[in-house]
């Protein structure tokens, strides 16, 4: 709302006029669900409603209320077949099995299995007579006698009803999900223990599938091996037999070689020692014979 004060001397009149724009139109008035009331919203957070502004309604501790919470998969049973001991009698004292809902109950405390013998004698109230009778007698006979808080009992027991009709179904979903972790944990220690023993169950399984292959085509492998043994064989003797041969030829050659080496040695100091003799016992005028020759070969020398 925007105002227009006109300036004008003291001791005169001052008109204001109150204009409105146009942005300010007419607003529509809000309905209870758009803006609820507290007990509204208390009544709307109880009928499981969702309050304006919001896509869905929160989560509630009454939302529970009433379920029977049935679990994904049944509890494991023993296997029939099974016996801890060979003289066990599984037909008269089977294994227990934990069952996986509560056994029925009358008035939330009285087994049904109680109830159930009497009707064939007393029909379907006879089991009410028969427990309110003998409630009736232990109280008149005073075996049952109330204390002063006696009458706190049914308070506890409206709050046992509360509690397990509140709450039952969180605390057994709870129940069921750490029971299914611990299973899974001893599974893993199982699947941890067993592992040795699969790896060891595969390496024997190719072990007896490589001594079988062995075993079918052992002939022809025994086959093969001798013929690698007997060339082995031939090759090596064949190497002995090119040694030994080098070896003796060799020491022939060296004989032989050694052999001319001595006689051509033996026969150069025969001739060297006959020459020298000659020479000096002057036999056949030998000396004046090789100075002639001597003289003749230098003056044939000189001349060329």
């Amino acid at each position: 709302m925007l105002s227009r004060v006109a300036s004008v001397p003291k001791a005169r009149l001052v008109a204001v006029i109150p204009v409105r724009a146009a942005s300010d139109a007419a607003v529509p008035a809000l309905t209870p669900e758009e803006k609820p009331g507290i007990f509204h919203k208390i009544s709307m957070r109880f009928n499981g409603k969702p309050l304006h502004g919001e896509t869905h309604a929160p989560k509630s501790m009454f939302d529970d209320i009433g379920k029977q919470f049935v679990p994904p998969e049944p509890l494991p049973k023993v296997p029939k077949d099974y016996k801890e001991f060979p003289e066990r009698d599984l037909v008269n004292f089977p294994y227990p099995e934990r069952p996986t809902f509560e056994p029925k109950t009358r008035f939330l405390m009285i087994p049904d299995s109680w109830c159930t013998p009497f009707h064939k004698i007393t029909g379907a109230s006879g089991p009410y007579l028969f427990y309110g009778g003998l409630f009736a007698f232990m109280l008149n006979k005073e075996l049952w006698v109330f204390e002063e808080q006696g009458h706190m009992l049914c308070g506890w027991i409206l709050l046992y009803i509360i509690a397990k009709n509140a709450f039952g179904y969180r605390i057994d979903s709870s129940l069921y999900k750490g029971y299914q972790e611990r299973m899974d944990y001893f599974k893993g220690l199982i699947q941890e223990d067993l592992k040795e023993a699969t790896e060891f169950r595969k390496t024997s399984a190719a072990e007896t599938e490589a001594l079988k292959a062995v075993k079918d085509s052992f002939p022809t492998i025994f086959k093969e091996n001798m013929a690698l043994q007997l060339e082995a064989a031939y090759r090596r003797n064949i190497q002995t037999v090119s040694t030994e041969l080098k070896r003796r030829l060799d020491y022939l050659q060296e004989t032989e070689a050694t052999k001319q080496r001595f006689e051509r040695d033996l026969l150069l100091k025969l001739i060297a020692e006959g020459v020298q003799k000659s020479i000096d016992t002057n036999e056949g005028n030998i000396k004046n014979a090789y100075l002639d020759n001597c003289i003749a070969q230098l003056k044939t020398l000189s001349n060329k």
